[in-house]
């Protein structure tokens, strides 16, 4: 037990580093959260710091995700997917709720889809390829294409156990997708608000506040 709490806290701590905040204060000498949304997530980071240091911050953010779920599985008793899945889902909570930033974060879309690429591969591809994407270049909203893959992802975790395994079953795995797409858009409700006011920002629009 005592190595499945380690794995837990290490993936809590793992999300504490927001990519946005140290790349904005590190290269550009500013504070991200005092500027455009104030959100240090990747959306912020293409308005506020640029293309280039908004795609660092997603990658950044998505590989804190996968290192989590990996660090976990070389664990001793985490074998399975029960604990590998919980590590990832305390990342994404260590990324919106870093306790080293007083639990100022951001809304975990990248870490959660680099711990969907560690946990199944395939799911997130998918999600990726399909709503994500059609979601994006269409109404080119973030926030969108991001609750659109919050709410698909439970499903498309029973649909891909349903094909590996021949059965429907709620398998850990699938209770915490649950998890991580509550998280999602729990952290978007201000963007749902936005959205049905009609005042929401599409990605690359630069306004100083939201």
């Amino acid at each position: 037990m005592l190595w499945k709490m380690l794995a837990l806290a290490a993936a809590y701590l793992i999300g504490n580093l927001n990519f946005g905040i140290i790349v904005s204060r590190a290269v550009f000498k500013k504070d991200i959260r005092l500027f455009g949304s104030g959100n240090p997530g990747t959306t912020n980071a293409f308005r506020v710091l640029g293309k280039a240091a908004g795609f660092f911050v997603l990658f950044a953010d998505a590989l804190k995700g996968t290192g989590a779920v990996l660090l976990a599985r070389r664990l001793p008793g985490c074998e399975g997917e029960l604990w590998p899945a919980l590590a990832g889902l305390c990342v994404m909570l260590g990324h919106i709720y870093p306790v080293v930033f007083k639990f100022r974060g951001g809304k975990g879309v990248a870490t959660s889809a680099g711990v969907m690429a560690a946990l199944q591969l395939p799911v997130f591809l998918a999600l990726l390829l399909g709503p994500f994407a059609v979601a994006l270049l269409t109404v080119k909203y973030m926030s969108v294409a991001s609750l659109a893959c919050a709410a698909l992802l439970p499903g498309a975790t029973l649909i891909w156990h349903r094909l590996q395994a021949g059965c429907w079953e709620a398998t850990p795995l699938f209770w915490v997708s649950i998890a991580q797409a509550a998280l999602v858009i729990f952290a978007h409700r201000g963007n749902i608000k936005r959205l049905a006011e009609g005042t929401e920002n599409k990605l690359f629009q630069k306004k100083m506040s939201e």
